[in-house]
């Protein structure tokens, strides 16, 4: 921990903006979650990175990965990577997304070592979504980075049906088949906010739920995961933020013990994340993800 706040010092930090949006708690998911009215402002065309470790007692060392996040002129995030090398050759995963007319995410596409899969969102006039469907699809492309559709084998859909009564939204999930397999249910406060949402398998009768809660200034404080009846959280993120709104902290739990804790820094002259801090607290080996904007010409 004292080497990260040395970290903290020796880079700088200071916090002005929100460039990533926390609302659902999905930062570094493969669900987009950049602010993209904040990235097409300052017309940022992307932030690359390069990432060094540090194990306990050693010296920080550059392991070879480099990652990326490539943004259109809307601000959307158009595509991600993360390269790696192994036996001296660079093996990367690159992922890519699209979007609608209302900047809702359609296509999620990632590489794989058998080309790539694809989920595709279809949504509603409320911009929920109605269908999701999972595809292996082939590469006409010499090259991963650059994707064109050649074939698509959709492998299976999902449909989505709501309801709503007072607080509490209800959402059935149906299988390839046209069967209802889950149930979620979604209760919010009187302001809006999601602060509960169960699960319940069908057949099973499995269930699981989790509770969101906010701080002063209406952002996402903390996820808790539970498992059927437990009291005990199996797993708890918690995110704190600097007075702007920032994400600069989340950890993660498990059984009520932290393994994970993050850092964000920002750059104070363009506003936009900087650096990436991340503590294995089992191992405690920390990895160092250090970013350079690159812009659109105006």
């Amino acid at each position: 921990m004292r080497f990260i706040v040395v970290l903290m010092w020796f880079f700088g930090v200071e916090f002005h903006a929100q460039m990533l949006d926390n609302e659902k708690g999905d930062l570094f998911s493969e669900t987009p979650f950049f602010n993209s009215k904040y990235i097409r402002s300052v017309n940022l065309k992307s932030i690359k990175g390069t990432i060094s470790t540090k194990k306990e007692l050693g010296t920080i060392k550059n392991i070879g990965k480099k990652e990326a996040y490539i943004f259109n002129r809307d601000g959307e995030l158009t595509t991600h990577y993360l390269s790696n090398k192994l036996n001296s050759k660079n093996d990367t995963v690159f992922t890519f997304y699209e979007y609608n007319s209302d900047k809702k995410n359609t296509v999620y596409r990632v590489s794989d070592s058998y080309g790539f899969y694809s989920y595709t969102n279809s949504y509603d006039s409320q911009k929920r979504i109605i269908s999701k469907t999972f595809s292996r699809e082939k590469n006409s492309s010499g090259s991963k980075r650059n994707f064109k559709l050649a074939e698509k084998y959709i492998i299976f859909e999902e449909v989505y049906k709501y309801s709503s009564k007072d607080s509490i939204d209800v959402v059935t999930t149906l299988n390839s088949n046209g069967r209802p397999y889950q149930i979620e249910k979604k209760y919010y406060n009187k302001n809006g906010y999601l602060r509960k949402s169960d699960n319940r398998l069908l057949i099973s009768n499995k269930k699981s739920h989790k509770i969101f809660s906010y701080n002063d200034k209406g952002f996402l404080k903390s996820v808790k995961y539970f498992k059927e009846k437990d009291s005990l959280a199996a797993k708890e993120i918690k995110f704190d933020y600097d007075e702007w709104g920032n994400v600069t902290f989340i950890d993660e739990y498990k059984n009520n013990e932290r393994i994970t804790h993050k850092e964000l820094l920002y750059n104070p002259s363009n506003l936009i994340l900087k650096t990436l801090l991340s503590q294995d607290l089992v191992s405690n080996v920390i990895t160092i993800t250090k970013f350079k904007p690159e812009f659109y010409n105006h």
